[in-house]
């Protein structure tokens, strides 16, 4: 009696299991899990970088300051099949640039970070990192020789 209700157990497992394999190819679990979550919970998750019409990731790097420039602008992105990299021994404020970085790679956007100096009459200096739209990094430095560094990076394996 206790092998043939083994035996019933067993095949009740492998059909339950069967089925939520099932479901979840799909999509019912995920779509029922995500409304789960929505419901219950009130903050949103952080935006992932999502691509253009033109298959690329749009960061834009913003500087601002009380002076009429900023000096020494490092940008670096890191990206494995578009990495880029911009320098400027003064930049007039508030500056502006935008970078495409292809999303032909897993994780096409690694990291971001920039860095500049107030120029010789500010009292501060700020610089801003936005990806597709979404702030995702900013830092503000101020009094003499005050220098603003922005980073976003993702980080790949243990630190």
């Amino acid at each position: 009696m206790s092998t043939s209700a083994g035996m019933k157990r067993a095949l009740a497992g492998l059909l339950l299991g069967g089925s939520l394999v099932l479901l979840v190819g799909c999509g019912v679990v995920e779509d029922t899990l995500e409304g789960l979550g929505a419901s219950g919970d009130s903050s949103p998750a952080p935006p992932e970088p999502s691509a253009t019409a033109d298959g690329s990731i749009l960061v834009t790097v913003e500087i601002d300051s009380d002076a009429p420039t900023a000096t020494d602008l490092d940008v670096n992105i890191t990206s494995p099949s578009s990495p880029q990299s911009l320098h400027e021994d003064e930049v007039q404020v508030p500056f502006t640039h935008d970078f495409a970085v292809s999303t032909d790679a897993f994780f096409p956007l690694r990291g971001t970070t920039v860095e500049v100096h107030a120029g010789p009459s500010a009292t501060f200096v700020s610089c801003r990192i936005l990806v597709d739209s979404e702030e995702v990094a900013t830092h503000r430095s101020e009094g003499s020789g005050a220098i603003a560094t922005c980073e976003r990076r993702i980080q790949l394996g243990p630190s």
